[in-house]
């Protein structure tokens, strides 16, 4: 039988070899959906986007492995939550998050704004509520269509990025209101950028997204200071630049 001495120093040496499987450079396993351009999720499950390439840089200046899996959303939070896996990336914070969530600088953000056509008159755009008075649409049951029900402001809904698109290049629609990355994404795909233009409004602040780690994960203060630290490493080598210029 052990002695309390005996068991204490096995104690430690459990806690160092748990702290350099979890953070000294092995491999992290992190969970995703598709969320382009910040996660783009392709055929054969390849994973690339914003997010990924900065995540897994920033991991690799430390020496860290980041593995990049596609799950349903309600199950990583669910996960999360119990400290069953590491955690997440293209997350923005809120209050039910903090209680279970651990959140890094940020690693991008999403800018909302106005999608029009591009011959569209926008000089009488500045502020959200500019916006009455024409016909606007956003996803249905996203945050915009609540963002603009909580500022009572008359919208319709279509029901995804593509569709409000099309809408302001070939229908009677004159706002489409939604995040701009992901709009200039998919117009690409459709062969549309060049027939629309994005609006910001000077009184709508722009989401920041963060890895996110579970407070219960093991060790996962220490993972997001390694985290932190990578960011700061590839933000000053030139890659996180690099990185956003291919997607822009």
């Amino acid at each position: 039988m052990f002695s309390r001495l005996h068991k204490s120093v096995l104690a430690v040496l459990l806690t160092s070899l748990s702290y350099v499987a979890a953070a000294g450079g092995h491999q992290l396993e992190l969970y995703t959906v598709n969320f382009p351009p910040y996660t783009i999720i392709e055929p054969q499950n390849t994973i690339r986007g914003i997010d990924v390439e900065v995540v897994t840089a920033a991991f690799a200046a430390v020496g860290i492995e980041a593995i990049i899996t596609e799950a349903p959303w309600k199950r990583i939070l669910k996960n999360m939550e119990h400290g069953r896996v590491a955690g997440t990336l293209s997350c923005a914070r809120n209050a039910p998050r903090e209680k279970f969530m651990l959140f890094s600088e940020p690693i991008s953000e999403n800018i909302w704004g106005a999608v029009t056509s591009r011959d569209f008159d926008s000089h009488n755009l500045s502020h959200l509520s500019d916006i009455q008075g024409y016909e606007v649409i956003a996803v249905a049951d996203w945050g915009q269509s609540q963002q603009l029900s909580q500022h009572n402001l008359r919208h319709s809904v279509t029901p995804d990025i593509d569709s409000g698109i099309r809408s302001v290049v070939y229908r009677n629609v004159d706002l489409f209101y939604n995040g701009k990355l992901p709009s200039l994404y998919h117009a690409q795909n459709l062969g549309l950028q060049d027939k629309i233009a994005f609006h910001r409004f000077e009184d709508i602040e722009s989401t920041p997204l963060h890895l996110c780690l579970s407070r219960l994960y093991p060790d996962s203060q220490t993972l997001l200071e390694q985290f932190n630290s990578g960011l700061n490493k590839i933000k000053h080598s030139g890659e996180f630049d690099a990185i956003y210029k291919k997607y822009n």
